[in-house]
């Protein structure tokens, strides 16, 4: 088995196993990866790669954004609609830009987020030990920087 079959099967085994939040902090993960493999692209000006990587953030946001329950989710539901709304217009700026650090920014704002999520993943044993703080849908830092941008 090659070292990509070996990554699909745990994926595979990964995602039969997980909670609803595991499978949520699995497409951040993803979301995450496709992002800094369009950064590598940018940086080696790799056009093709980079269209590729961006073309799976917006099928990976695409799921993320379908999986929302907006009539049991109320206040966090919105909440993550636009955040996922926001991410998809700053990574389309970044395509266009070819600019890294946009997207680097959007890999901080995803990986504080997927931080969260961990910690109110049922089958994670952290998540029981999770402070108050850990309750608010995004950090204080995540908050005023989402308060700034525009869709």
């Amino acid at each position: 088995m090659n070292p990509r079959q070996t990554e699909i099967s745990y994926r595979r085994a990964a995602v039969q196993n997980a909670s609803s939040a595991g499978l949520i902090i699995i497409l951040y993960d993803l979301l995450i990866e496709d992002l800094r493999e369009a950064i590598s692209a940018i940086e080696k000006r790799d056009i093709e790669a980079r269209s590729k990587a961006i073309k799976h953030c917006f099928l990976v946001l695409q799921q993320l954004e379908g999986s929302l329950d907006k009539e049991n989710g109320a206040e966090a539901a919105e909440y993550l609609a636009k955040f996922y709304a926001i991410m998809r217009c700053r990574i389309l700026e970044a395509h266009m830009k070819a600019s890294p650090e946009i997207l680097n920014q959007q890999v901080l704002r995803l990986l504080d987020l997927r931080q969260i999520w961990q910690q109110l993943d049922p089958s994670n044993p952290a998540s029981a030990d999770a402070s108050a703080a850990s309750k608010s849908p995004m950090s204080a830092e995540v908050a005023n920087e989402n308060a700034s941008w525009t869709a």
